[in-house]
């Protein structure tokens, strides 16, 4: 199940990853759309409202009147000018006329304000701030309101602060009078969609790249897979191979509890014994490995008994321990745990065997397992390894649970690797080192969920 998991978790995320690109690609251009026939409409609105009053600015009748008698003439057989020199035939002479208009005053002021409402209406429709400017860059109108004359200094910076951050978006467009001559500076500013656009590269570029992590995380998970299960099919076929000659060794040992020695010799008597214990031990041993990828079955109990049981068998065995080297117990953990006791076993002798390796060269070597009780959320039994050898090199103290990482030579470097693994992920433990120095030794800690079932 974890393994299925682990492989549809990177290609559901990558699923999503692309359908939120794509929905934003659709949504993007689904409202370029949008923009642009709101912008064309925003053309054609104002062209079809600029008709009407400028039809009727070019209808307006206009006449001259002499200046001698009064008399009018037709605009049109003059110049354009406002007022011209003429021969006036009632006059007799060369007078001056005067353009005048024949549409009344108000009629004229409703033109014009009308022209200036369609181009406020026209500011109103524009996503993005306008700000007109004179030649000096002085702000005159600002998104078609005009720039009062009794606005404050303050306001009035922040406004030419607005423009010139307008210019670093679009440069100003000159604006110019009838002789061509430039009377002012138009600026003007991007919109929120304008803005997005600029966004869009650096967000496919970061989808893309996140898509590239997940494409290499999906690579590391299925290689850690694949290492894992060398691991476990190494661990089953130690197991199978031990098992074989194991087979044996106990048809051997019953032949040999048949002989009549078996009964009067003492020395033969208990080496049969030793033997057996051993044969145990072995099968023991087996179990161990062949238990290596499965969901190991846990039962509630006390963890110092199953503690106490391997410092017997080290202690029982000559050999094992030095003669100067002592092995001290603190037991006052008195919470179950649910319990592999074949697995956890493995890790206390992993971490028996490190200490006694590294207590190798020192004189009156000490190792301590001591447990305890932690009242903390439901409780938690805490199991302390400590010694007084070589210790870790500070170097080395973050390489300690990697596979293969080994301080002894000839060493595998799984002991540590397989223990974590035992506690983390078969009992939803915690295993760490919690302190180490070169020359004072070294303190590992496990701690364990406290149980009050009977059985997990």
């Amino acid at each position: 199940m974890w393994n299925i998991r682990s492989r549809l978790l990177p290609l559901i995320v990558v699923i999503a990853l692309v359908w939120v690109f794509f929905y934003y690609s659709f949504s993007l251009v689904s409202r370029l759309r949008e923009a642009r026939a709101n912008a064309n409409e925003t053309i054609t609105w104002f062209w079809a409202g600029s008709q009407v009053p400028m039809s009727r600015l070019a209808e307006l009748g206009t006449i001259y009147v002499c200046s001698g008698c009064g008399s009018t003439a037709p605009a049109y057989g003059f110049e354009s000018d406002s007022t011209v020199m003429n021969f006036c035939p009632k006059c007799g002479e060369i007078t001056e006329w005067y353009l005048v208009s024949l549409e009344g005053i108000e009629e004229r002021e409703q033109l014009f304000q009308r022209t200036r409402d369609l181009f406020g209406e026209l500011v109103e429709r524009l996503d993005y701030t306008t700000v007109l400017s004179d030649t000096d860059m002085m702000p005159q109108v600002v998104n078609g309101v005009a720039v009062a004359d009794s606005i404050s200094k303050e306001k009035l910076k922040s406004i030419v602060f607005l423009t010139e951050v307008l210019d670093k978006e679009n440069e100003p467009v000159p604006i110019t009078d009838t002789n061509g001559e430039t009377i002012g500076y138009l600026h003007y500013g991007s919109d929120d969609l304008a803005k997005e656009l600029l966004l869009v590269p650096y967000i496919e570029i970061g989808i893309f790249f996140m898509l590239i992590l997940l494409f290499l995380h999906a690579i590391r998970i299925e290689l850690k897979k694949e290492k894992e299960l060398s691991w476990i099919g190494f661990a089953k076929e130690t197991a199978h191979q031990i098992s074989t000659p194991l087979s044996s060794l106990m048809g051997w040992v019953e032949l040999l509890r048949e002989k009549p020695e078996a009964e009067t010799d003492k020395e033969f008597a208990e080496a049969l014994e030793c033997i057996e214990n051993d044969i145990d031990r072995l099968k023991q041993i087996a179990s161990r490995y062949g238990q290596i990828g499965k969901k190991p079955k846990l039962e509630s109990c006390l963890i110092n008994p199953v503690i106490l049981g391997i410092v017997h068998y080290f202690c029982g065995r000559p050999g094992f321990l030095p003669e100067d080297m002592n092995l001290e117990t603190d037991f006052e953990s008195e919470y179950p745990v649910n319990l592999n006791k074949v697995l956890f076993s493995w890790v206390i002798e992993n971490f028996l065997k490190n200490s006694i390796a590294s207590l190798k060269e020192t004189k009156n070597g000490v190792i301590k397992i001591s447990t305890r009780d932690i009242q903390e959320g439901s409780g938690l039994v805490e199991v302390e390894i400590a010694d007084n050898g070589k210790g870790i090199p500070f170097s080395d103290q973050k390489k300690v649970f990697k596979a293969g990482f080994s301080t002894r030579r000839g060493g595998w470097g799984l002991g540590l690797t397989l223990s974590r693994r035992i506690v983390e992920q078969y009992h939803k433990g915690n295993l760490r080192l919690k302190a180490s120095s070169p020359g004072k030794g070294t303190t590992f800690v496990i701690k364990l969920p406290a149980s009050s079932e009977d059985t997990e």
